[in-house]
């Protein structure tokens, strides 16, 4: 949870409002004025901690890569057992803020930056998805198809379903991870538990 810094609201709590208006408003209720007002503050306390627009769209994107990317990879890494891993990657993937990351990928195709940070994510994830399925499956060329497979579904998820539906989405990586299991060695294919 953000922290308030001396009485002052600190730059993670503006991207976690962000994140907030993002996934209600979309992109365009993401202005100054309702996030100041969601957070309690004047725009000075804005300016103060972003110098303007600009500079806080580069720290949420920052923000947003950082918590919504790098995490999953960090703790996806930290298990051992490969299937282990597939199993936090699809529960992590199933947590993300998919809301707010629709009104990123609609915001992207209005904004280079956005866009650049967006196509940033999904090549990051797209890289980490790999590795984990690379350490099930042998054939490196089936790994990266499944891993774009993979990608895929989270993306068009995002942008085609709506309301977002978790449990939907669950069931979609339970078939994914079956799908990666028929391309894994015998050892591997034992039935895996659901994300529940």
């Amino acid at each position: 949870m953000a922290r308030r810094v001396g009485g002052q609201v600190a730059a993670e709590q503006y991207y976690e409002a962000a994140m907030s208006i993002l996934a209600r408003d979309g992109a365009a209720g993401l202005k100054i004025g309702p996030l100041c007002r969601s957070l309690g503050v004047t725009s000075g306390s804005f300016y103060h901690h972003f110098g303007g627009w600009a500079g806080f769209v580069r720290g949420l994107l920052q923000h947003w890569e950082a918590e919504q990317t790098g995490r999953v990879v960090e703790l996806a890494r930290a298990h051992a057992d490969p299937v282990e891993r597939m199993t936090v990657v699809k529960r992590l993937t199933v947590e993300l803020r998919h809301d707010a990351e629709a009104a990123i990928r609609a915001w992207a195709q209005i904004d280079g930056e956005v866009g650049r940070a967006q196509a940033r994510v999904d090549l990051q994830r797209r890289i980490a998805l790999e590795q984990v399925v690379a350490d099930v499956v042998a054939d490196r060329a089936d790994a990266h198809r499944l891993a774009v497979f993979g990608i895929s579904l989270m993306a068009g998820f995002q942008q085609t379903c709506d309301p977002r539906d978790r449990d939907l989405l669950r069931d979609l990586f339970d078939d994914f991870q079956r799908l990666i299991l028929t391309h894994a060695p015998e050892s591997m294919r034992a039935v895996t538990p659901p994300i529940g």
